[in-house]
């Protein structure tokens, strides 16, 4: 079957693959105007980032959860909880997808999977996700699975010229 998105777990081997699509279209697409705080994405930090989520699936309870989002089973972008707060069952959620695959629904089918699994492995209350303002592919696709905008978090990114705000979203279930 053609055009398949499902998540899978992520693997070292990936890294490479990871490398190349977020500094081709990721990093560089949405650095537009942005001071681009993130570490240097090389091979090397991106392996020991895999091997740290490839801990956390052998954790009950583990602090953060990743996956690789792959179409036909090649990885197109990554998705993720910062850290998960069992206290309160809640957590913040990321995601990236490289450029060549945006505007094709494979994100809001990716996030509406993410979803199940978090439900299913954390039973979470609370999922909340930040968009920037700038990035109305991003925030659609929380709008189109179900997350609600609470308001507007400004000036919080650095930019090379100003500051941007970001849109914060949530889904209580």
């Amino acid at each position: 079957m053609k055009n398949k998105i499902k998540l899978m777990k992520h693997k070292v081997s990936n890294a490479k693959r990871i490398v190349n699509l977020l500094e081709k279209d990721v990093v560089k697409t949405l650095g537009m105007g942005l001071k681009a705080n993130y570490p240097k994405i090389t091979k090397k930090f991106e392996e020991s980032w895999l091997k740290k989520q490839i801990k956390n699936y052998t954790k009950k309870k583990p602090n953060e959860f990743s996956l690789a989002i792959t179409l036909d089973n090649k990885i197109i972008g990554s998705m993720g909880s910062g850290t998960i707060d069992y206290e309160n069952n809640s957590t913040e959620i990321g995601y990236w997808i490289g450029k060549e695959y945006w505007g094709k629904g494979y994100g809001t089918k990716a996030l509406n999977l993410f979803i199940k699994e978090l439900n299913k492995k954390h039973k979470l209350k609370r999922i909340v996700a930040r968009s920037a303002t700038f990035n109305p592919g991003s925030y659609k696709i929380l709008e189109k699975c179900g997350f609600k905008l609470e308001g507007t978090q400004k000036k919080v990114i650095k930019g090379k010229t100003k500051y941007h705000d970001l849109f914060v979203y949530s889904k209580i279930q």
